[in-house]
């Protein structure tokens, strides 16, 4: 097959007298999806099989050379490491090959405690010395001698926000693509920040800080799916959006991964299907989304409160999507007088439409006498319970509830902002500052 593919190859295309040429082709690089990896690991299979001393072990990936050498000291194992590398290195220069030093890292895995660091040194490779340095990146993955991660979250972390920053502009709170395709926006984030999990999973759950550094780009990329304002909370932002923490969804892949070795290892005729290891694996990873959730601080919160009694449902709804106004009503965090007193916006959180002391999303929904009429049509859709877990559980069970529900959020939600307009416009000194460089100061953020 090998020979047939090199042999008797033409190649065709069009000159600059518009006519198709065609040319006999006896060498260069033959191209093909199956032909190019079999010929790489035809040849390179040899360097796999040089002969190294005890301790020394070689992994290959593509064209990426690992050399592994271990020992109970740094200098028996540096020297151990030059011996094999000489090896590998004139393996591969015999195939013609030729590697490179300046795309070459080393570097030092080992046990020392955190006040001692391994010594400052360089190993041969080849005809140059490369640096011993403290990180060295691997297939996508920034590793340290102590398998702590921590340099990989730094550099992951302002990658990922690059992206959902980029994506911000995509999906404004008003308008913009429909909740699905927001997802699938968050999805690339989600592939980009859990890409390796398996490998760091153990210390993502371990170490809080690395957690709340991913957990502040999720909770935004979650709130452009869920349309809501910057101050609500990660749990509300996740909940709505229907996106595990990254964390949960990180030892989810570590479980993947471990189960699915476990099994292609196993001598066993039964065979567990992908897909249904994939499912139970999801369903643990919510369980334990759940358990989290009913936490206090966490259940106390509107939204988490709201969704929670109803959580798997919420998160395997086929019907509705949320809107910038449905997030309000549900969240707290908007057009209400307790929210904008809160955040500096206004004086009192008194209601400007019915005078009661306290305007909030819950007297908004049920209360207020303003929007009786507006409220008549929704209690005929969704019962009289308005409490937010009740009227979410009656738009789970039936699309006309959704629609009420919705409907009612954007009638009323958009008479206050309107309201509200028109009072910054009476009395400019209640629009929030801007800062020198013109932007909004920032809100202060609130759980």
């Amino acid at each position: 097959m090998v020979g047939a593919y090199l042999s008797d190859r033409s190649i065709q295309y069009i000159g600059r007298d518009g006519l198709t040429h065609v040319r006999e082709m006896s060498c260069g690089v033959p191209q093909g999806s199956v032909l190019g990896p079999l010929l790489w690991n035809l040849a390179y299979d040899a360097v796999l099989r040089v002969s190294l001393p005890p301790g020394v072990h070689l992994i290959c990936y593509a064209d990426d050379t690992m050399v592994l050498t271990e020992g109970n000291t740094f200098e028996k194992t540096l020297s151990l490491a030059e011996v094999g590398l000489a090896r590998v290195v004139t393996k591969i220069h015999g195939l013609g090959l030729r590697v490179a030093p300046h795309k070459t890292e080393a570097l030092w895995f080992h046990k020392l405690p955190r006040r001692l660091e391994p010594p400052s040194t360089s190993v041969r490779v080849g005809d140059a010395d490369v640096q011993v340095s403290k990180h060295l990146k691997y297939l996508g993955l920034t590793l340290d001698g102590r398998w702590g991660f921590e340099e990989h979250f730094e550099r992951l972390v302002p990658r990922i926000q690059k992206v959902a920053g980029a994506m911000h502009g995509l999906l404004p709170n008003l308008g913009g693509p429909q909740e699905g395709v927001r997802r699938l926006y968050a999805e690339v984030v989600r592939s980009i920040a859990l890409y390796g999990s398996p490998v760091w999973s153990k210390r993502l759950s371990s170490v809080q800080r690395l957690r709340t550094k991913l957990n502040s780009v999720q909770r935004k990329m979650a709130i452009r799916v869920a349309r809501g304002y910057r101050t609500i909370s990660f749990e509300a932002a996740t909940v709505l959006a229907r996106c595990p923490p990254f964390d949960i969804l990180a030892d989810m892949d570590a479980r993947i991964y471990a189960e699915s070795r476990t099994i292609s290892q196993r001598s066993t005729d039964a065979e567990v299907e992908p897909k249904a290891l994939r499912q139970q694996a999801r369903q643990q990873a919510i369980t334990i989304w759940r358990v989290r959730l009913e936490q206090e601080r966490n259940a106390r919160q509107r939204t988490v409160g709201a969704i929670l009694p109803n959580f798997e449902a919420w998160l395997a709804r086929s019907r509705g999507n949320v809107t910038f106004r449905l997030t309000q009503v549900l969240t707290g965090h908007g057009c209400f007088g307790e929210y904008l007193c809160r955040i500096g916006r206004e004086a009192t959180p008194r209601c400007h439409h019915c005078g009661e002391n306290q305007d909030t999303a819950q007297h908004t929904l049920a209360e207020c006498s303003a929007w009786n009429p507006e409220r008549v049509a929704l209690v005929s859709h969704v019962g009289s319970d308005l409490f937010p877990s009740a009227v979410v559980a009656a738009m789970l069970a039936e699309d006309e509830a959704w629609i009420a529900m919705v409907t009612f959020c954007e009638i009323v939600m958009a008479k206050k902002e309107a309201a509200e307009r028109d009072r910054e416009r009476a009395d400019p000194s209640r629009r929030r500052p801007r800062r020198a460089d013109g932007n909004h100061r920032p809100i202060p953020s609130d759980l």
